[in-house]
């Protein structure tokens, strides 16, 4: 076998095992696509009110107010859109694995007391601790408790005065140059 005829043989092996790891990529579920009901059973557009209650920091307090969301506590002004967006879009988050209360031992996933605890409108949610192996966060919500992607304690832990709006103000009118 020539030189020439091994490297053709080598580069369609490759060629191979290449299309086998892009089809392989392409018809796997994502870990985080799966199917099944979301968190809570409430859309976004129906949340009127939004409250974090933090230990050791100030708790944070929101009213929608027609099509904007304002911070009511411990500051007062319109809140952040890119902040508040996150928390409204955990309702449709979906959790692929949950587990009946009475299966786990909540102190030692840190539910009772929760690291962080979460109002959407009249439904409470607490943070524990996360998963050791891939960072999902656990979630008690009613009954169940979830292991969640860990998108939000990290926003809702953050300084209270990212969640205000920033003010933008308006430029000085030019000043008339005497020449």
């Amino acid at each position: 076998m020539n030189t020439l005829r091994r490297r053709r043989w080598l580069n369609l092996g490759l060629l191979g095992l290449a299309g086998g790891l892009a089809g392989l990529a392409w018809f796997t579920p994502d870990r985080e696509s799966v199917t099944g009901p979301p968190l809570l059973n409430l859309a976004p557009a129906l949340l009127e009110r939004i409250r974090v209650e933090r230990p050791g920091q100030q708790t944070l307090a929101f009213e929608r107010r027609g099509e904007h969301w304002q911070m009511t506590a411990p500051g007062v002004g319109p809140a952040n859109p890119v902040l508040i967006n996150p928390i409204l879009q955990l309702v449709e988050m979906h959790c692929p694995v949950r587990y009946p209360v009475g299966m786990v031992d909540l102190k030692t996933l840190h539910l009772d007391p929760p690291r962080l605890r979460l109002w959407l409108n009249d439904q409470e949610i607490r943070f524990g601790s996360t998963a050791p192996t891939d960072d999902r966060r656990y979630l008690h919500l009613a009954d169940h408790v979830y292991l969640c992607p860990d998108r939000l304690y990290p926003l809702l832990s953050s300084s209270a005065a990212g969640f205000l709006a920033p003010v933008i103000e308006p430029l000085p009118p030019k000043a008339k140059s005497s020449d």
